[in-house]
């Protein structure tokens, strides 16, 4: 059975270049590509076919009136995500789908994900926090106003869900879906996907309404396993930013013809240590802004000891200090 591979990839270069860069970290594990299509919706399809001349790519332009029909009225352009997904299994029914964000590369083999999608099994990046506990988790960013309207909207609320009535509560998880492998029978499920994304970002405006629609339909009537041993995703403002730059580094020094000789496992490996530092040294350094003493004494040591041997990482610390 036919596998898609499919990338939301539209606005600008570095948009671009992160997805080309996540195909070829995919690449880099030397993957079974029998029966594997990538579909790739973007504005531009002429800033991939340069790098990618040789793969089994659909490119599906992302018109302005395609927009317009995923997000639905709103403007939350997470629907587009959710649309692309809908859309993919629309189009081959028979067929498991297997998604990727653009800020997210490779690490491990995929063939962990590739040959597993079973019948009521799936698999998403990584579970990150109970619903109840959500409000705690986002008032250190001072965005608890966000998960309060969301618990507020679904505690005690009937909802739907293929034609079934479910509740949610406070004992659910969220997930991040900065990766998702769905089953081809989960397409019948995309329609509540699409409308509970509708419904809590219109009752919440909170900006991972996506994350929480697939995450609470998904542990509803699958089996949600981990894949952040497979793909490392840089979703923050700061990894970003050095991503970015490693990126434009990586295009010019390869002069566009020769990406996939700087883009080793070794290379994809510490990558995902230099980032996954940076993401403790980013909360160290709230904490310190928040005066939040214990939490930085909590994330000080939890990154001295993923880094034993490594006498630089206090220098990197005390970076953080001044």
């Amino acid at each position: 059975m036919f596998k898609n591979f499919v990338l939301l990839s539209y606005g600008s270069d570095l948009e671009y270049k992160r997805a080309i860069f996540c195909i070829y970290s995919f690449l880099s594990w030397k993957p079974n590509l029998n029966n594997l299509r990538f579909v790739i919706y973007t504005d531009n399809p002429e800033a991939f076919k340069t790098h990618l001349p040789s793969l089994n790519i659909e490119y599906v332009l992302l018109t302005e009136d395609l927009e317009r029909q995923f997000l639905k009225g709103t403007t939350f352009n997470h629907l587009k995500k959710v649309g692309v997904i809908d859309l993919t299994f629309k189009k081959y029914p028979n067929e498991h789908l297997f998604f990727v964000d653009t800020d997210t590369f490779f690490i491990k083999n995929p063939s962990k994900i590739l040959n597993s999608f079973v019948k009521g099994k799936s698999f998403l990046h990584k579970r990150e926090y109970r619903l109840g506990d959500a409000i705690s988790e986002f008032a250190v960013f001072n965005q608890a106003h966000f998960p309060l309207s969301f618990m507020k909207f679904i505690s005690g609320r009937v909802l739907k869900m293929n034609n079934e009535t479910v509740k949610f509560d406070e004992n659910d998880y969220s997930w991040n879906t900065g990766l998702l492998a769905l089953n081809s029978d989960f397409s019948s499920y995309m329609e509540d996907v699409a409308d509970l994304t509708y419904q809590f970002y219109q009752n919440s405006k909170w900006f991972v309404s996506e994350q929480l629609a697939f995450s609470l339909v998904l542990q509803k009537v699958t089996e949600i396993r981990p894949a952040n041993d497979v793909v490392f995703h840089y979703w923050g403002q700061r990894q970003k930013l050095f991503m970015d730059s490693y990126l434009d580094e990586l295009f010019t020094s390869n002069n566009f013809n020769n990406l996939e000789s700087g883009i080793t496992n070794l290379a994809l490996k510490q990558l995902e240590k230099m980032l996954s530092n940076d993401i403790i040294l980013e909360q160290i350094n709230i904490a310190l802004q928040k005066k939040d003493y214990p939490y930085f004494l909590k994330q000080s040591l939890k990154i001295i000891l993923k880094n034993p041997l490594t006498t630089s990482i206090y220098k990197q610390i005390y970076k953080e200090l001044i």
